[in-house]
């Protein structure tokens, strides 16, 4: 083969490639638009709670801002999180997570928080809660004042304080 061929089938395979990447990072980009557009009101939602009863938005408390944790019992930051978690009376906190119902159950029961009114804990073993809220990282907190607007959006950890400032900043 000549040099003038390789060096074409290397412009084009190059060229190809990049034109790949673009067209890959625009769709990313599009999508990430639509799930942030989607996150500005609790979008709706269908999960399962520990008791294996459907719950969706339509059963979240209208009269109290609504946080949403994204968590795994196996994570330090989601403990130290939990910690403090019961304080909180005019919130209505939802943790899901895709782990089994058991190390969620413990998870709760751990941090006394399975009885509380204000707490609920939902299954995502599809993956559903993830895909449609982009929750890619553990813990992942979705803050929601009264309307159903989203006031924060966090990856990482947020102890109670800093759920605290963000809440009385939105007053």
């Amino acid at each position: 083969m000549s040099k003038k061929k390789v060096l074409y089938i290397i412009i084009l395979g190059v060229f190809s490639l990049l034109s790949y990447l673009s067209y890959s990072i625009i769709i990313k980009a599009k999508q990430k638009s639509e799930i942030s557009k989607q996150l500005q009101n609790i979008p709706k939602f269908k999960l399962k709670t520990l008791d294996n009863i459907s719950f969706t938005n339509q059963d979240l408390n209208p009269n109290l801002k609504t946080i949403f944790i994204y968590f795994n019992s196996d994570c330090d930051f989601c403990h130290q999180e939990a910690e403090n978690i019961s304080k909180f009376k005019k919130v209505q906190f939802i943790f899901v997570s895709f782990e089994q119902t058991e190390a969620i159950k413990k998870f709760a029961e751990l941090y006394k928080l399975d009885n509380q009114e204000n707490i609920i804990f939902l299954e995502d073993k599809k993956g559903e809660f993830s895909n449609q809220f982009n929750a890619n990282s553990i813990p992942y907190i979705l803050i929601y004042n009264k309307n159903n607007n989203l006031i924060k959006k966090h990856k990482g950890q947020l102890n109670a304080n800093g759920i605290l400032r963000v809440l009385n900043q939105n007053d």
